[in-house]
């Protein structure tokens, strides 16, 4: 039973920094994706988008197939899909207060 409770502790803790990472991180590349949408640079955005995707592909691939522990990818894939809910939510509340704002 200890055991147990420990394992809890770690996946709580994962999920504090994972998300605390994640947001760093958006807050970080956030410009530099503006930047390429505003110069219209959609191949620069491409690369990135397509070498992204293929170093989190390359990674999963890693971290299934070694002694990695499988529950941390499942630990940041529900961080990101969590984080990735609630920009959806956001954008959404603001195209809807914005909508109200031009009726008035």
């Amino acid at each position: 039973m200890p055991e147990l409770i420990t394992f809890w502790r770690e996946i709580d803790a994962a999920y504090m920094y994972i998300t605390l990472v994640i947001i760093v991180v958006y807050l970080l590349i956030r410009p530099v994706v503006n930047w390429v949408v505003l110069t219209r640079t959609t191949k620069l955005l491409n690369y990135i988008v397509s070498s992204l995707l293929i170093l989190v592909l390359f990674l999963s691939g890693i971290v299934l197939t070694t002694i990695f522990d499988r529950v941390l990818l499942a630990t940041v894939m529900h961080c990101l899909a969590l984080f990735g809910f609630f920009l959806t939510v956001i954008h959404i509340g603001q195209q809807f207060f914005r909508k109200k704002r031009k009726r008035v």
